[in-house]
């Protein structure tokens, strides 16, 4: 099978794609044949050495896609030879195949295209633990998304507003804040605008925000508390302003400053929560991760949830594909399509 193993850290042209033997499934195990890979935000860390949830080089990245079983390992049952599936994995889905535990083969979404069921499993799962499980978001709740535009953030703004909450979106271009109010925001501000915090504290007014999806860190991640109102949770769910280099030690200080966090003091104050998620653990307790995938999969067809796919890639197009990532023009979701699309 055709496959990109990292064998070493750096830019996207690290990216090579390579000839791999087909992956034989064990005991409890299903090969899926690959038609598209959902990039995320996660791989572009690994990919430059910088996510502690990677597994040592060289390995094949990769944390989602989509395709059809086509090889049962040992003791497998209640599954089939052909039965589409979403895989949720660590790494290994920047290939033709890839080999997991039965219960990473979750049920594709009803109706979905390719893309689109490539595009749906980390980032409408990390939205809906954050806001569901950690949150705990009740339909009088006021919401603000950081990076809205994103693949989690335009999760997040569906979500939260099919729930029945109001949701404010932070994005920064007028292409993505248009796409953020299409998407069910009452508002959105640029956080590259000159007066960014006058204007969100604007668009909070005195109610303010009782949940924070927090994704950037940073400025932004410090620009939420002043507007989070008294018993307000904030979500960490991402750090996309993390870019250090080893090499640069201004990169490290810069990184220390902009990691989110909040004493406890400060928090006692203004009876505020903080809370963090890292999907990462689901991914071996398969009755957990069963029971969200089944919630967010009856309320996004419930409510008639579709991901944003904002670009689609040709398998042989991986570097391009995360340097369209890096650049920030991105909205939804970036895909990677392995197979022809018919």
């Amino acid at each position: 099978m055709r496959a990109f193993l990292l064998r070493r850290s750096g830019g996207p042209d690290v990216l090579q794609l390579t000839s791999q033997p087909d992956p034989v499934p064990g005991a409890g195990q299903v090969r899926v044949r690959v038609d598209a890979i959902g990039l995320n935000w996660a791989e572009v860390l690994s990919r430059k050495g910088l996510y502690g949830w990677a597994p040592k080089r060289p390995y094949i990245p990769g944390m989602e896609a989509t395709g059809t079983i086509d090889a049962l390992g040992a003791g497998v049952t209640g599954r089939r030879v052909g039965e589409p599936v979403i895989v949720a994995a660590q790494y290994g889905c920047y290939a033709e195949a890839v080999v997991v535990p039965e219960r990473q083969a979750l049920p594709v979404m009803t109706g979905f295209s390719v893309e689109e069921n490539a595009a749906v499993a980390v980032n409408y799962a990390t939205a809906w633990v954050a806001l569901m499980e950690m949150a705990r978001l009740r339909p009088s709740d006021r919401v603000l998304v950081t990076a809205a535009a994103g693949g989690v953030g335009t999760a997040a703004i569906q979500i939260a507003s099919r729930a029945g909450c109001r949701v404010v979106g932070l994005a920064g271009s007028e292409e993505k804040l248009a796409l953020i109010r299409e998407l069910g925001a009452e508002a959105a501000v640029n956080y590259r605008a000159a007066d960014f915090r006058a204007r969100l504290r604007e668009v909070a007014g005195a109610e303010r925000f009782d949940v924070v999806l927090e994704l950037v860190g940073g400025d932004v991640f410090r620009s939420a508390w002043p507007v989070l109102a008294p018993f307000g949770r904030v979500v960490v769910a991402g750090f996309a302003s993390l870019d250090y280099a080893w090499w640069n030690p201004v990169s490290w200080l810069r990184t220390l400053r902009d990691i989110p966090r909040a004493g406890i003091s400060a928090l006692a104050t203004g009876s505020h929560g903080l809370l963090a998620t890292h999907l990462g653990y689901l991914v071996g307790d398969g009755p957990r991760l069963a029971r969200l995938w089944a919630d967010l999969r009856s309320f996004g067809e419930t409510h008639g949830i579709r991901p944003v796919v904002g670009r689609t890639f040709a398998f042989e197009e991986m570097a391009a594909a995360h340097r369209y990532l890096e650049s920030r023009a991105s909205v939804g979701k970036i895909v990677v399509r392995v197979t022809p699309t018919t």
